[in-house]
């Protein structure tokens, strides 16, 4: 990523010269807030929208819907209409030899339906894939951390193997509604990864995040971008929830002096 981190440099020194907590516990958990912060930024904003949207557009009808058996007469069923999903799957194979069955003459029959159902679970599995390093990232911070916990059936007498859901992480929750997301999960994919190590008590004490996602070559510019402008975005909110958290601390300290009769000028 590649973002200005000026501002946010200066305001995490001032910040960390008010705070009581121990310089490694205050960065750690500022570190943390700002990968939260980042994931809820990362799009797409809803992901069940999103893949709502990538079903309709697969799943459309690519040919008439009323077409007639020519065998029975009847009316095919909606199982057997040609959809978008099979004008792509049938281009791919014709790309790839590997793929391409039937003698060089395309997918048909089984061989398409398994591989139209293919393309459409990973093509909506893939909703979040970018959000998905970050949760690995956050796990570094926090190993304890979920995502949004969807509401989930509760038995009337709990058996012994029964353990409730975890919490959702309260700053998560809050994160999101401060920018009026949904509270949606990603899928944890397997193609991204992520290094780190917290800050730990010493002289200079230092946190740490590496994140790699796997994308094809000529989208690395668009990701790069996604993650830039999201990232830019969580570290100027970021120090902006800092100064503020000062400011209260300045003015909530004055309070005292004044009601204790020391006059501030």
């Amino acid at each position: 990523m590649t973002v200005d981190s000026s501002k946010f440099d200066l305001a995490m020194k001032q910040y960390l010269l008010t705070t009581s907590r121990d310089l490694h516990k205050a960065i750690n958990s500022r570190f943390f807030y700002l990968m939260v912060r980042l994931f809820v930024l990362v799009p797409p904003k809803s992901p069940g929208q999103e893949r709502r949207r990538i079903a309709d557009y697969l799943g459309a009808p690519a040919g008439n819907i009323n077409r007639k058996s020519k065998k029975t007469g009847k009316r095919i069923g909606t199982s057997r209409i040609l959809r978008r999903v099979h004008l792509i799957v049938q281009a791919k194979a014709a790309k790839n030899p590997t793929v391409n069955l039937n003698g060089g003459h395309g997918l048909y029959g089984k061989a398409m339906k398994a591989a139209a159902s293919a393309l459409m679970k990973r093509s909506i599995a893939s909703v979040g894939y970018l959000r998905s390093a970050v949760v690995k990232s956050i796990r570094i911070y926090n190993r304890g951390f979920t995502q949004f916990q969807s509401p989930k059936w509760k038995p009337l007498s709990k058996p012994a193997s029964y353990r409730a859901p975890k919490k959702t992480n309260s700053a998560l929750v809050a994160m999101a509604n401060e920018y009026g997301l949904p509270q949606e999960n990603v899928g944890i994919h397997k193609g991204t990864v992520a290094h780190g190590f917290q800050a730990v008590p010493g002289f200079n004490p230092t946190a740490f995040v590496s994140m790699r996602t796997g994308v094809a070559d000529n989208q690395y510019n668009r990701v790069s971008e996604i993650y830039n402008t999201a990232m830019q975005k969580a570290m100027d909110d970021e120090t902006t929830e800092m100064i503020n958290h000062m400011t209260e601390a300045l003015l909530a300290n004055g309070k005292v002096l004044e009601d204790n009769g020391i006059s501030i000028k």
